[in-house]
């Protein structure tokens, strides 16, 4: 993964993406690497025996031998011990395919040279089968196929042309005795290189398909700029270098005014070429010691170096948005928009990403708020603003939980079959001081209050409570928390709750997102272990739109991906990205063994690109928006009376 992340974000904004020659060339080294990986162990264990052995013949020929017989047998044995050493020691580092070939070969000529060396002096016909233990040695701890058959050939002709020294019949026993131990040799290295060969391009392909998906989400073939994830992995290195030279920057965030009503009226085809043209503007603005890229939709975000004054960034924002008033010409159409700009300060108005994001992006909404069209930089008053959540936090803490929490349902459809195979639980605050609060706001007030331990207890005795009224074969879907998931505590009160339920624990899937398991791997991992243990099901949730890692997918206990609605957004925007990412984390899936889910599904165009990308579990506003408990039971019936009839 660094490989492709380090060239693409540390040379441009408009940094190409590696095509698929450099990537299938890589895939090929990592095959060979892993074959490497494979057998270096075998080899080192095959060297050890062999040090010791050598060491005993080393003072076997030492005492039994005299004159040039002993001079010779004894030089060779202790030539072979010094070189296993030498060979051992060359297996520490970084081993490649070709350097592990040369070890294993060497050893195996060095044995050789011994066998032909004894008998040369020392013919005994009886020996001669040492042969044909070097044929299984050598079938057994070779890296590469031609080494074994050239060893193999080597050794049985050998063995062959000192047998018929010593007469027919001692020639023809050999001769089938050769031919057996072969024949025996090579189908176990047969067998033992398929097995991991197949577990080498098992682990290959699944790596191969991971990086796809991950330089497919780096950049936004739209526009050319890179995408939101992109952003946030070089937001992160900025803080570290800004933490490490105490020099800072300005994050900035710009959302586009009126576009939606240029999609609306002209269509996405010219709201795709209105959004080109506005990435070209404002790379043409920017110098190139600024990072800009496209977060999604009609918004940017983009880094700017340490400047004199807030008095330039005030200057840069206006020089930018200015250049989104003139009019843009497609073909015969000229088309007016405006843009807003939020700027923040690190290290004045935060030193994470999390902090700068949301005060950049609390400056942009006051600027739209205002006047559109307008920058503004965040500052104390805005700061002050941002406090009143402390509203929302303490109206929580007070609230009666069990009484003003609720839950709503979203079908998943398998489309292959058109029957729900289960419901997501949505929770909901109807609270009686603030009225209805949106979930990405109680959500974190929660959170950041220690009440989501006890909102997730009664939010998952509702849901089990009405998931125990639908049929067998439908799943009940519901979200963890990352502090969920971090407190032992927590989950341990989940695996009560499912255990003291009428619900089979195969119909619980808990969904969990990136974020939440990269936030402390290791703890998640064992709670969610924990939970796969009593036969609860794992979804990832929102695959693809964190910046962790995604080689960690394969390291604890998953049995569905759900993609990021925002990758069936982009098929409404671009020439098949949205499609590539979608089919790229469909193949993932099926070589990981687990299913795969799109989320975002609003329409007949999303269905039909969503299925000819291979997956065939849904979900979104196509097939139902959330609803009731009582409401999902009536869906539930309509929908059996539809396939009976």
């Amino acid at each position: 993964t660094a490989f492709f992340m380090d060239q693409s974000l540390t040379a441009s904004p408009l940094s190409a993406r590696p095509d698929d020659k450099h990537v299938t060339h890589y895939a090929r080294q990592r095959f060979h690497r892993g074959v490497a990986e494979a057998f270096a162990p075998i080899i080192r264990g095959f060297l050890l025996p062999a040090i010791v052995y050598y060491t005993l013949i080393t003072v076997a020929h030492f005492f039994a031998e005299t004159g040039t017989e002993q001079i010779i047998l004894t030089g060779m044995s202790l030539a072979t011990v010094l070189l296993a050493l030498f060979l051992l020691r060359s297996l520490k580092g970084d081993l490649g395919y070709g350097k592990l070939e040369l070890i294993s070969l060497s050893m195996h000529l060095a044995m050789y040279v011994n066998i032909v060396t004894y008998l040369s002096i020392h013919f005994e016909e009886h020996k001669l089968v040492y042969f044909v233990l070097l044929i299984l040695v050598i079938s057994t701890s070779a890296v590469s196929a031609r080494v074994i058959i050239v060893g193999s050939a080597l050794s049985l002709t050998t063995m062959l042309w000192l047998a018929q020294k010593a007469g027919a019949e001692v020639f023809l026993q050999y001769a089938f005795i050769g031919l057996a131990g072969a024949f025996a040799a090579l189908g176990m290295a047969w067998l033992m290189r398929t097995a991991i060969l197949k577990a080498v391009a098992a682990r290959t392909m699944a790596d191969d398909l991971r990086r796809k998906a991950e330089i497919l989400a780096d950049f936004d073939s739209l526009t050319g700029l890179p995408s939101r994830r992109s952003f946030f992995i070089e937001l992160d290195r900025a803080l570290t270098k800004s933490t490490a030279t105490t020099s800072g920057f300005y994050m900035g965030i710009i959302d586009l005014d009126g576009f939606k009503p240029v999609n609306d009226l002209y269509g996405h085809v010219t709201g795709d070429r209105l959004l080109t043209e506005v990435a070209e503007r404002l790379r043409a603005a920017l110098s190139n010691d600024c990072f800009i890229a496209r977060l999604g939709g009609d918004e940017f975000a983009l880094i700017v170096p340490d400047v004199s004054g807030q008095s330039e960034v005030q200057a840069l924002g206006e020089r930018l948005c200015n250049g989104m008033r003139d009019p843009f010409v497609l073909d015969s159409l000229s088309i007016s928009i405006s843009a807003s700009a939020g700027f923040a300060h690190c290290p004045t108005h935060g030193s994470t990403a999390n902090q700068l994001y949301e005060r950049a992006d609390h400056a942009l909404y006051s600027a739209k708020r205002a006047t559109r069209g307008d920058v503004v930089i965040f500052s104390a008053s805005h700061e002050a603003a941002m406090k009143d959540v402390g509203r929302i936090d303490q109206t929580l803490r007070n609230c009666n939980l069990n009484k003003e929490m609720s839950l709503v349902y979203q079908p998943q459809i398998d489309i292959n079959t058109g029957r729900t195979i289960g419901f997501e639980a949505l929770a909901r605050w109807n609270s009686p001081t603030l009225g209805p609060v949106s979930p990405s706001t109680f959500i974190p007030a929660a959170e950041r209050s220690g009440l989501i331990e006890r909102m997730t207890s009664v939010l998952l005795h509702k849901a089990l409570s009405t998931a125990a009224t639908w049929p067998h074969n439908v799943k009940l879907s519901f979200n963890l928390s990352a502090i969920d998931l971090m407190s032992p505590r927590s989950i341990s009160n989940v695996v009560h709750i499912v255990r003291d339920s009428n619900i089979e624990p195969n119909r619980v899937i808990f969904e969990i997102t990136e974020t939440a398991v990269m936030a402390d791997f290791d703890r998640a991992r064992d709670s969610l272990e924990l939970l796969a243990g009593m036969g609860c099901l794992i979804a990832l949730d929102d695959f693809g739109s964190g910046y962790s890692n995604f080689g960690y997918i394969n390291r604890f206990p998953l049995h569905k991906l759900k993609t990021d609605r925002n990758f069936v957004l982009r098929l409404r925007e671009d020439d098949g990205v949205g499609g590539n990412i979608l089919r790229a984390i469909a193949d993932l899936s099926s070589s990981l063994g687990i299913e795969c889910l799109a989320e975002g599904v609003e329409s007949d165009f999303d269905l039909e690109a969503v299925r000819a990308a291979g997956i065939h579990q849904v979900q979104g506003f196509y097939f139902g928006r959330p609803m009731a408990g009582l409401d999902a039971m009536n869906y539930l019936q309509a929908e059996s009376h539809r396939l009976a009839s």
